[in-house]
């Protein structure tokens, strides 16, 4: 239960600097990552999604790190939106039969991902739970 708080603080400062680099700078993803925009919509979509939607992750982590009753929410969060991208990779990854090393990497740290959060979760469910006692 102790490292819940830094573990999140941790993911919440990965989350926003990624974020914010990427808003500013969506050609730094297209170069890692073989994705080009070639319209104006294409570039805004992965400034979206890959800058403002994952500032807003590392928000939801660091609102977890800041107290402790925070943290429970904060993992069951981010637990879901792992699942939901974990999930759709390795099925389209099998489907599309996509192992390439970005993709085998990807794969490789979003199960790693759910992996920690689960065990986080589990580990503030009962700090979470309401006191039923009188």
């Amino acid at each position: 239960m102790r490292l819940v708080r830094p573990v999140l603080a941790a993911l919440g400062v990965l989350f926003v600097a990624q974020g914010t680099a990427q808003l500013f700078q969506p050609e730094l993803l297209t170069d890692l990552v073989d994705i080009h925009a070639s319209s104006v919509t294409g570039r805004t979509e992965l400034q979206v999604v890959y800058g403002g939607l994952h500032i807003a992750l590392g928000a939801i982590c660091l609102w977890g790190a800041s107290k402790r009753q925070n943290a429970h929410a904060a993992i069951t969060v981010m637990l879901f939106v792992s699942l939901g991208v974990a999930i759709p990779r390795v099925g389209l990854g099998l489907l599309h039969q996509d192992f390439s090393a970005y993709s085998i990497t990807a794969m490789i740290l979003e199960a790693a991902s759910v992996a920690l959060l689960l065990g986080l979760f589990r580990s503030t469910r009962s700090a979470a739970a309401p006191d039923v006692t009188t």
